[in-house]
């Protein structure tokens, strides 16, 4: 097995483990906070692989009481998986009315629901005239990578004591949203920890090399030379700094602190030509959710729709009149054609007259990609891409005076700044999302859509085994591990059917119709299916991060 994948394995469960163990225990301990009785707390999806039964619960058994279980009352023994229609008596004691064996599968009070307090586990031990029952299941199951459960008594039916629908809506909401509130609260602990660790930080000056015709920049006064010194008030150090805070302020207003550039008569050799004037200037720049595509031309016709090869390439050198080559038979002058003779001139044998190859960062297929530097020894008006998709402001930026500085906050400023990091990213992860619903062309945004387990896996496995200091490799881990818990809470507080926020649908519709509940059947009909349904779209993305990694992609 490979280094990647075994680093894969660890490091997913080092980082995902801990934050489902966390989300469930918000669960359990708001169960337990309510009265609500908790039948299993499980790490993993079923089929189980281990389980440890706990507590002790006495059950009075009588000669009225009904054994559905071959062997009746000789059966009972300690070990055996019962499930108990019981009553409690005034003097606060259990009286079993009907026991069942569950015959080792799963336990499910399903089968004795209707009894005002029904118990459900294994025998402990069997006494003259009762039974000791451990009612509390903690198991380890299979499907390790798909999350972890918090099964209480009658999560539907009120019917039962201790069940969770049997609590009041206001006790049912604070089970419900535990665990995500559990989930945003770690981004809180994790990302100022990260602040206070020592690190190496690129910074310089980041400064406008061009601005587009008709973007925002250019309607807001930025010019050619501009050093961006302070955007909404943070400090602009380098290009991620720039590219997070447009990102917050999509469709908005935006105030940036610039130092104007003039023209440097005497420029030193590998810099640019500019100096700059004493203070800063203040122009408002609004980020756009769709920056418009233009086509690559040699000569512009329409400026709104085209843009010259040479103009794009100064914001993205990777473009190109063509991104594909196709092999013809004899001599050709046209872009995006190559002869048969050329092909196996200057991209090597194998080729036939037909074959069409994409121009690639790294060639994985030798026959059906070529390199972007091999496509260029042939023709250099080729590229990765035929269309200039703009940013959202409309600025290529480079960074000058670069520096790689040491630096970790003190606990009194890492807490404010691990904050504001935390808000930011929900603001991002918004802006994602709405990004997708109006079609966006952000190059922010691009990348795949979403990732599942393998996806995280294949991620922590290649930072694991990066190129880097095990400081480094830790902070990153710790940052993604924030990031994967504010996206477990956004994910299951939203109104998705056998999620948490599905079932808070639930309460709200029971509220809105003054206490009228859904029936448990329908209920759990609607989980069933939208449980169904996350299983098949957990098993697509999966696909789509497996077939990724054969393929060759990496994140980085």
């Amino acid at each position: 097995m490979p280094t990647t994948a075994i680093w894969g394995v660890i490091t997913f469960l080092a980082v995902l483990g801990p934050l489902i163990l966390l989300h469930e225990f918000g669960h359990f301990l708001a169960a337990r906070l309510t009265g609500t009785k908790v039948l299993e707390f499980g790490i993993g999806y079923p089929p189980r692989l281990a389980g440890l039964w706990t507590g002790r619960t006495e059950v009075c058994i009588t000669p009225g009481t009904r054994f559905d279980m071959e062997g009746g009352a000789g059966a009972l023994a300690p070990g055996v998986a019962v499930s108990i229609a019981a009553s409690r008596e005034a003097d606060g004691s259990l009286l079993a009315h009907r026991v069942r064996d569950l015959a080792g599968s799963r336990a499910d009070a399903g089968t004795c629901l209707g009894a005002r307090t029904p118990v459900v586990g294994k025998i402990r031990e069997v006494k003259e005239g009762s039974i000791v029952v451990a009612e509390m299941l903690w198991s380890v199951n299979l499907l390790l990578p798909l999350g972890g459960f918090t099964r209480m008594l009658g999560e539907e039916d009120p019917r039962a004591e201790g069940s969770l629908a049997s609590k009041s809506r206001r006790q049912r909401v604070l089970v419900l949203i535990a665990g995500s509130l559990v989930n945003a609260v770690i981004p809180f602990a994790l990302f100022p920890l990260v602040l206070m660790f020592p690190q190496g930080v690129t910074v310089g000056d980041v400064t406008v090399l061009q601005v587009m015709p008709g973007s925002p920049a250019e309607v807001a006064g930025l010019r050619d030379g501009d050093r961006i010194v302070r955007v909404d008030g943070r400090a602009i150090e380098n290009i991620p700094d720039l590219q997070g805070a447009v990102t917050l302020r999509l469709g908005a207003e935006s105030r940036w602190e610039v130092q104007r550039a003039v023209a440097d008569p005497h420029p030193q050799p590998g810099s640019l030509p500019y100096q700059y004037r004493p203070g800063l200037e203040t122009v408002t720049v609004v980020p756009r959710w769709k920056p418009p595509r233009r086509e690559l031309v040699r000569e512009v016709e329409d400026p709104r729709t085209q843009v010259s090869l040479s103009q794009a390439r100064a914001y993205d050198p990777g473009l190109g009149l063509a991104s594909t080559l196709r092999v013809v038979q004899g001599h050709t002058d046209v872009t995006g054609e190559i002869s048969l003779a050329d092909a196996w001139r200057y991209l090597g044998s194998g080729f036939r007259v037909g074959d069409v190859l994409s121009v690639v960062v790294q060639v994985s297929d030798p026959l059906r990609e070529v390199s972007l530097a091999d496509a260029r020894r042939y023709d250099p008006e080729l590229g990765l891409a035929t269309v200039l998709v703009e940013g959202a402001v409309g600025v290529t930026i480079t960074s000058e005076n670069v520096r790689v500085e040491s630096r970790g906050l003190p606990f009194w400023e890492a807490v404010p700044a691990g904050f504001r990091s935390v808000v930011d990213t929900l603001v991002i992860t918004k802006n994602a999302i709405f990004a997708k619903i109006v079609g966006s062309s952000n190059p922010q945004f691009s990348g795949p859509v979403g990732i599942g387990p393998v996806g995280i896996g294949q991620l922590t496995g290649e930072i694991a085994t990066a190129d880097a200091s095990r400081t480094a490799k830790a902070i990153t881990l710790m940052n993604l591990a924030g990031l994967i818990s504010i996206s477990l809470a956004v994910l299951n507080i939203l109104p998705i059917p056998a999620l948490d926020g599905g079932r808070l649908v639930f309460v709200a519709i029971e509220w809105v119709r003054g206490g009228r509940r859904v029936s448990p059947e329908r209920e759990g009909l609607v989980h069933l299916v939208g449980f169904a349904i996350l299983l098949g779209i957990a098993a697509i993305v999966s696909v789509q991060d497996i077939l990724r990694i054969f393929r060759g992609e990496s994140f980085f």
